[in-house]
């Protein structure tokens, strides 16, 4: 059984040979790791942890986003990041919002909107013929839409309720054009692709550890109809909806599956609602749940052998009949020791489940 038949037999409540595996993580912890290892590249560390999940993404073309001391750079949004260090660590984090107070719809016509000119797209043909026995999902970052921490980072976190509910016509409008990118680049991106890939990723955050961020007209005045933008082209061609979602978000796994989500990640189990006995008995034949190990607490601050002792917990609730996938509850962060997620993948390996 290669990764891709793996990763397809699990989403089909089925019993693959082992739970597979994703693997998630911020640029410098991946660094680390590598370093490690003594790898030259990212594959061969995915490799060396038996992950089952590869990403692709159109080749950047557009001009620099990175200053030349590294200090400071822009995504293609232009938004601006500012390189910070905490002690001996070091990370991006967003410091300019392009859109901030700016509430006339009017602006938004002067305003510098990403293009399909900035990605080769071609380039996605070596990635897909690379990755091929691997289950392909549109890589994290821009190849993944979303719509609400797109406009969060326009406008500036801080604001975003203020604006969405102060000004409707302003918010609504700077909703379409977020989607209108996104949507000419998932057609093009797909045109390319066709079904080589298996997983569109579309990614926000409805979550926090207390619940839901955002209200029942919020999933239908704007996130259902920009998932269906999204997704349109893609299921039309057979690939498979994978929901990324933080925080407690329980309550719109119905919204999810109704939209035809058939994964949600990243399962943050110490959020409202989230733990795995009652995801699993109340929607383990509706979806399929990826992540779980907690990356706050059990990775970044426990033993090997906690986080050993923790996935065998986890994996003899989630892993029974299929419709599961093993990772971290969040990014993996740069100060989380590197035995403990070698632990993880050790444990999952060994995992047998428990028979009656």
């Amino acid at each position: 059984m290669n990764h891709k038949e793996r990763v397809l037999k699990a989403l089909n409540n089925d019993v693959p040979d082992r739970v597979p595996f994703f693997y998630w993580d911020v640029p410098e912890f991946g660094e680390k790791m590598i370093s490690f290892f003594g790898f030259t590249d990212r594959d061969q560390l995915l490799e060396h942890l038996d992950v089952d999940f590869r990403w692709v993404e159109p080749k950047y073309i557009g001009p620099q986003l990175v200053d030349s001391n590294n200090k400071c750079k822009k995504d293609i949004w232009g938004v601006g990041y500012s390189r910070i260090k905490k002690g001996k660590f070091s990370y991006w984090q967003a410091t300019d919002f392009p859109l901030k107070g700016i509430t006339d719809p009017a602006a938004l016509s002067d305003f510098d909107w990403p293009s399909n000119a900035l990605f080769d797209f071609n380039s996605l043909n070596a990635q897909l013929e690379k990755y091929k026995d691997y289950a392909i999902m549109t890589a994290p970052g821009y190849s993944s839409p979303g719509l609400f921490r797109i406009v969060q980072r326009l406008i500036g976190r801080d604001s975003f309720m203020e604006v969405m509910m102060s000004h409707p016509k302003f918010f609504k409008a700077l909703c379409d054009k977020v989607i209108d990118f996104y949507s000419s680049f998932i057609d093009e991106f797909f045109e390319v692709a066709q079904n080589r890939v298996d997983f569109i990723r579309v990614a926000d955050d409805f979550g926090s550890q207390t619940g839901l961020t955002i209200g029942h007209d919020h999933w239908d005045n704007y996130i259902r109809p920009s998932i269906d933008a999204f997704t349109a082209k893609p299921k039309a061609l057979g690939v498979h909806f994978y929901m990324h979602s933080c925080g407690g978000v329980r309550k719109l796994l119905p919204n999810f599956i109704s939209a035809g989500a058939e994964v949600l990640d990243p399962i943050q189990t110490r959020a409202a609602g989230m733990d795995p006995e009652g995801l699993k008995k109340d929607y383990g034949k509706l979806i399929t749940f990826c992540g779980a190990v907690d990356e706050e607490l059990l990775l970044r601050k426990g033993t090997p052998k906690q986080v050993k002792e923790g996935v065998n917990s986890l994996l003899d609730v989630m892993a029974p009949g299929g419709r599961f996938i093993l990772g971290p509850s969040h990014k993996i962060k740069v100060e989380t020791p590197v035995e403990n997620v070698i632990a993880m993948y050790e444990a999952a390996r060994d995992w047998q489940p428990k028979h009656s």
